[in-house]
């Protein structure tokens, strides 16, 4: 952990890349992380959006950048995934087949582009969500086992503000000390 934070001593910040399917809700996890606030107009594509120092209890301002799916910007989300220190793959809750594609496409394009950065896994939308649908963890065990470059996997809702492990922990609790942990842990 010390020297997690000696190698962030000397850096901007963290930087965590948001990448997925078009409509998983990208954005408005970065927006609802940023605000804690539901967005009611959300861009296609976010700005990069800074975090505070003092957003943390360890004090390390975090850049989340959102990412455009669209095949034209597929060399920009490469260089973008090449230069987090994290990257969140988003999947939509109520869209099976965007689960589907974190196995088809989207890690085996991490890994073919050999990201030596962390992936959190969240599931957003959890509020559209069939209860008739599995588990997270029978969902995602699988999913996992074959893709090692896993390190967590979430779901949570920006619109109803909650986690699946928690209904009452706000997303700032839920989302961020999982990544700051998870980046600890690899002494970024």
């Amino acid at each position: 952990m010390a020297a997690a934070a000696a190698n962030l001593a000397g850096r901007p910040g963290v930087r965590v890349v948001v990448i997925g399917d078009p409509g998983t809700g990208k954005s408005s996890l970065v927006v609802a992380v940023a605000t804690e606030q539901f967005p009611e107009n959300v861009p296609k594509v976010m700005p990069h959006t800074r975090l505070p120092a003092d957003y943390f209890p360890d004090r390390v301002p975090i850049t989340i950048v959102d990412t455009s799916s669209s095949p034209e910007q597929k060399p920009k989300l490469i260089a973008e995934c090449q230069a987090a220190d994290a990257v969140v793959l988003t999947y939509a809750c109520d869209r099976l087949s965007t689960l589907d594609r974190l196995s088809s496409y989207w890690l085996p394009e991490l890994r073919r582009i050999q990201l030596k950065a962390p992936v959190i896994v969240v599931g957003c939308k959890l509020d559209l969500r069939d209860d008739q649908q599995n588990s997270l963890e029978q969902t995602m065990a699988p999913i996992m086992q074959s893709f090692r470059e896993i390190e967590t996997c979430i779901e949570c809702s920006a619109l109803r503000h909650r986690c699946l492990r928690s209904s009452t922990t706000p997303r700032r609790q839920c989302f961020t000390p999982q990544l700051l942990y998870l980046i600890k842990r690899r002494n970024l």
